[in-house]
Parts: C-alpha cells; sequence; structure tokens
C-alpha cells in the first residue's frame, strides 16, 4: 500500500501528486530537449507548438494573451528559438504566426551548442512517463 493511503490522504490527493510528479518530469524533459531556460520557456514553447501541431499557429498577440504577457516580453523571449531555429515564423493571412520545428536539434542552456543528453525523440521518454503514471493510478 502507498503511503497516501496509510497517511489517511484521499485517493484524489494520491492521484494529483502522481500527476503534478509526471507534469514536472516532462517539464524537466522539455527544458533538456528544447534547452529552455525556465518554466515559462518551456509554456511558452509548449503553446507554439500544440497551435503548430493543431493547424492553427498563434500569432504573438495571441500568445500574449495566453500567457498573460505583454506582446514584446513573447516576441523578446522567443528570440534566441527564432535564432537557433527550434521556432520559426511564417504567414498566415496577413499575421505573422510561430511555428515549431519538430526536426530542431536540442541546444544548451549555457549556450554551448547542442546538449549531448538530450533524448533524440522525447516523445518515447514522455509516453513512458504518461504510461507509468496512468498505470500505477488504475492499479493502486
Amino acid at each position: 500500500m502507498n503511503e497516501a493511503y496509510e497517511t489517511g490522504a484521499a485517493p484524489t490527493d494520491y492521484r494529483l501528486r502522481r500527476l503534478l510528479e509526471v507534469y514536472y518530469d516532462l517539464t524537466l524533459q522539455m527544458q533538456d530537449r528544447l534547452g529552455a531556460g525556465d518554466a515559462n520557456d518551456v509554456l511558452l514553447l509548449v503553446l507554439v507548438a500544440i497551435g503548430d501541431l493543431r493547424g492553427a499557429p498563434m500569432d504573438a498577440e495571441l500568445l500574449a494573451e495566453k500567457l498573460e504577457s505583454s506582446r514584446s516580453t513573447v516576441e523578446r523571449r522567443l528570440k534566441p528559438y527564432l535564432e537557433h531555429g527550434t521556432v520559426r515564423k511564417g504567414r498566415r493571412g496577413k499575421s505573422v504566426v510561430y511555428l515549431f520545428d519538430t526536426n530542431a536539434r536540442p541546444r544548451s542552456t549555457t549556450g554551448a551548442g547542442v546538449n549531448p543528453k538530450a533524448d533524440a525523440d522525447m516523445t518515447i521518454g514522455m509516453v513512458r512517463a504518461l504510461m507509468t503514471a496512468v498505470f500505477d493510478i488504475a492499479t493502486d
């Protein structure tokens, strides 16, 4: 039996803790893979990727709205990822939108180039982490 049940915590507390742990693990993988400097950059890159992969890429104004930030802050934070090639600009009508390059090589957070510890395909590690969490939660 796990410690959540032994201490009298509600089953939902255990599930919530496990989901938060998986979220944290996935965030670390994304930081490592994408070279994101902090959690704000991870969230920014996630939003760019979601928009692009859904076929509805976002412009700086929409990203700023979702992040509750200013447009200039979003553009400033995207600049290193544009220079590196992780994110690129595209056109949708009159708007300049941001697209996520899934083939971009990871960059080091120290600026030393490619991070050698980064997984070549971060989705493998992410799927493993999610499946482990789902199995643990479902069987507990």
